[in-house]
């Protein structure tokens, strides 16, 4: 990789990273101030983003959109099915729940185990190996949020 691809993918994840936080706010607000169902807002922001990404897709990269129905026995539609079933609809779903329980700043830094689930099951199911350094990095992820979302004794200040 490039270093003008590096520093697009530190842009990207960033601004995600960013618009994750600003979702669980959100998320927040809505279970606080009204009395809205996390399945709701789930449903709701699934069906209209998707609509959204699939309209300004076609736009991009119209073939690449398209492709994808002309391949009905393709072992793609299982990957669709669950990046759609378990990535996203259960995903974001668990996540509001937990945002309403614990409030958004447990729940987003909870959130930051995903790099460490995924570095697991990508060495169980696609037989990935990493180095030293990474499996490092993977335990650093999961002890720093362990940290973090640690009930801390409060002082009474009088």
């Amino acid at each position: 990789m490039n270093s003008e691809s590096n520093l697009k993918g530190l842009f990207f994840a960033s601004f995600g990273a960013i618009s994750w936080g600003i979702s669980g706010v959100c998320g927040q607000y809505l279970f606080m101030n009204y009395d809205i169902d996390s399945s709701w807002v789930t449903a709701i922001r699934m069906v209209l983003s998707g609509i959204l990404l699939l309209i300004l897709g076609t736009f991009k990269e119209k073939d690449k959109v398209l492709k994808i129905w002309t391949v009905p026995r393709d072992l793609a539609w299982l990957m669709i099915t669950i990046i759609i079933v378990i990535g996203t609809a259960l995903g974001f779903s668990v996540f509001l729940e937990g945002v309403k329980h614990i409030g958004p700043v447990k729940a987003t830094l909870i959130g930051c185990l995903e790099p460490a689930s995924a570095t697991l099951l990508a060495s169980i199911f696609l037989g990935m190996r990493f180095s030293l350094v990474e499996l490092a990095g993977f335990f650093c992820i999961i002890l720093t949020v362990f940290l973090s979302v640690k009930d801390k004794p409060r002082e009474n200040k009088a």
